[in-house]
């Protein structure tokens, strides 16, 4: 007959050459020294010693361990590894991700996580390896918003992971602040003045009119820099949803940067832009006198496909803010969201009117993106206010 576990005896199907000792105050929980002097805990479960974050997580581990063979729940296979996990994710990621966003979700999983982490377990892939992941990479020089984009794709490993009852915890909950990349996570908006946006538009109409131009961008540019549309809201417009005699323009859809059609993120995305009669007459003069319906405004000279995301930004874009003498002042194409946003900031618009105009959700967005803009054109004036009323009193 076999002898019975207890807590005074061995575990007989635990090696005694791993270097594991009984926690002596928890049953099935076991702890061995790292190279650092620190313990590294773990708990008895399916045979094995299964690695945990803490003493904490090692005893809830136990417990959800226990609990599955009581009721009888298959114990999640310890033959599992990142690389296992990461597949299920991709293929989740596939259906729901837009083409672009996709692309830069496999190039984190094939370019960094799956050579430096695929072969591992979960458990193996601790906070201390992620570490010294993020340390590797900034080694290499990249910056912290490009980090934080390669280790996107652990979060839904990671949570795939718990839910197979792989791990009791993520390891990036578990890094320090000082381990985390620090930095770069506020994109800092271009504050435009007029005369900055004047020139532009100048410059774009100036270099469409060359003789050597292949396209005419000053259109596109005076479009976005005025309406505040998305590069690829703009991209994606339709005759259909222009309306010349109403003066406006539906959004209803977007054009991704490898050339699909996407609709709105959002339903405040979906909204509907008043045009000026200047832009009126400007779209006026581009449309052809038999565009049908489903033409793009901003066409391709080849085709009548839209205009690519990546020309309009080399050949129309980078080349007018040259001309407007605006280069190395850190200006991106999104910019000219920026751009829309100091005008209509400037003339009075409250954050719910801008939002609506820009297509955010709520204006607590407007705010937080654009606070500088909404706080700079009378800042000046208030903080003489403020000062005057402190000193009045004083100098009567």
């Amino acid at each position: 007959m076999s002898r019975a576990w207890t807590a005074e005896q061995p575990n007989p199907r635990v090696p005694r050459d791993t270097g594991w000792k009984k926690d002596g105050k928890a049953r099935g929980i076991y702890w061995r020294k790292r190279t650092s002097g620190s313990k590294r805990w773990g708990y008895y479960a399916d045979g094995t010693i299964i690695g945990a974050a803490s003493r904490r997580a090692a005893i809830d581990g136990k417990a959800r361990a226990t609990l599955r063979k009581d009721v009888g729940v298959r114990p999640p296979s310890t033959g599992v590894r990142i690389c296992d996990l990461a597949a299920e994710v991709r293929d989740a990621k596939r259906r729901k991700l837009r083409e672009w966003s996709f692309t830069c979700f496999e190039r984190a999983l094939d370019n960094v996580l799956l050579p430096e982490l695929g072969h591992l377990k979960p458990a193996q892939a601790g906070p201390d390896r992620i570490a010294r992941l993020i340390r590797d990479l900034e080694e290499e020089g990249l910056s912290p918003s490009s980090i934080r984009r390669y280790l996107s794709p652990l979060g839904p490993i990671f949570k795939l992971a718990m839910r197979r009852g792989l791990v009791t915890s993520s390891p990036l909950e578990l890094l320090l602040d000082d381990e985390r990349p620090r930095g770069g996570g506020v994109r800092k908006h271009y504050v435009w003045s007029a005369a900055e946006v004047s020139a532009l538009i100048a410059a774009a109409d100036e270099l469409g009119r060359r003789p050597e131009a292949n396209y005419n961008y000053a259109p596109l540019i005076q479009l976005l820099v005025l309406t505040g549309l998305r590069v690829g809201e703009a991209l994606a417009l339709q005759w259909e949803y222009v309306d010349l005699e109403a003066g406006e323009l539906h959004v209803r859809a977007s054009l991704g940067r490898t050339g699909e059609l996407n609709a709105p993120k959002t339903e405040a995305g979906a909204r509907t832009v008043p045009l000026s009669p200047g832009l009126v007459d400007l779209l006026a003069r581009l449309k052809p006198i038999d565009a049908a319906d489903e033409e793009f405004v901003f066409a391709s000279t080849r085709g009548g496909r839209p205009i690519a995301y990546g020309n309009f930004r080399r050949r129309g874009f980078d080349k007018a803010i040259e001309a407007a003498g605006l280069a190395g002042r850190g200006i991106t194409i999104h910019g000219l969201r920026s751009a829309a946003a100091s005008i209509l900031i400037r003339q009075g618009l409250t954050p719910v009117e801008v939002a609506a105009v820009l297509g955010h959700t709520d204006a607590n967005i407007t705010l937080k993106v654009y606070a500088r803009l909404f706080d700079k054109p009378d800042l000046a004036a208030r903080i003489r206010m403020a000062q005057s009323a402190v000193l009045a009193p004083a100098a009567t």
